[in-house]
């Protein structure tokens, strides 16, 4: 900077003349100021109490067991959702081979009667006065042999000879009325087999009725033979006698 000795008017370049014609001009020289940075004295660290290195300690093994919760709760979470529910379905399985196991097979008692050709039985029951049906098929209709054919389909439908374990023959009377509804379902004759007896009493204690028998069925008392034979497998059959 340059200053007029006359008018004190400044100037950034010293010029030649100032506007008051003057000629002569005092340099004006300024003082630089420099901002010294000032650092502060580092303070000495404070040596931690044992108390507060424990404090320190146990809050960081909180941090880690609340991080591992964390992340064991989530993994639980998607186990849940995505998971399919196998224990449920063996529970299923179980209760249902449970319910299976459990199959009531009747009294033999309530089937059971092998007096049937006796004076007495015939004497005390009235059924075993009927005629046998089995004795005289030659001489039934085209019709009730039909007819026939059906009700020992039936039996074969509910017998499960699966449940037979060696071999065995049994044979039950049954009547049935006009409505086609038995009246009358026995065993009688047993084969000394008792898984045998079992399958045969549980198939004829789930048949209560069949169709509406044909006008020539007269009540007469019908035979049926269940027979299984190992090698050559299971049969029901109407036996003539």
């Amino acid at each position: 900077m340059y200053r007029c000795t006359e008018c004190g008017r400044e100037y950034d370049v010293c010029p030649d003349y100032c506007d008051c014609g003057n000629d002569i001009f005092n340099e004006i020289i300024e003082d630089d100021y420099y901002e010294e940075e000032i650092e502060e004295p580092v303070k000495p660290k404070r040596r931690l109490t044992r108390e507060e290195k424990e404090e320190m300690e146990q809050e960081a093994r909180d941090k880690k067991k609340a991080k591992i919760a964390a992340i064991a709760c989530a993994v639980l979470a998607v186990l849940v959702l995505f998971l399919p529910p196998y224990p449920e379905k063996k529970k299923e399985k179980v209760q249902k081979q449970v319910k299976t196991a459990n199959i009531k097979i009747p009294e033999l008692k309530t089937f059971w009667d092998d007096t049937v050709a006796s004076p007495y039985r015939k004497a005390k029951d009235p059924v075993l006065n009927l005629p046998i049906l089995n004795e005289s098929f030659a001489l039934i209709s085209p019709q009730l042999r039909e007819y026939l054919k059906e009700v020992g389909g039936e039996f074969n439908r509910q017998w499960n000879s699966a449940l037979v374990k060696g071999s065995g023959e049994c044979k039950v009377e049954f009547v049935i009325n006009k409505e086609g509804v038995l009246t009358t379902k026995r065993m009688i004759a047993s084969s000394h087999n008792e898984s045998m007896d079992d399958s045969v009493l549980l198939a004829l204690s789930n048949i209560n009725s069949f169709d509406i028998p044909p006008e020539d069925y007269k009540g007469e008392r019908i035979f049926i033979s269940f027979k299984v034979k190992e090698g050559e497998g299971s049969k029901i059959y109407f036996p003539t006698k």
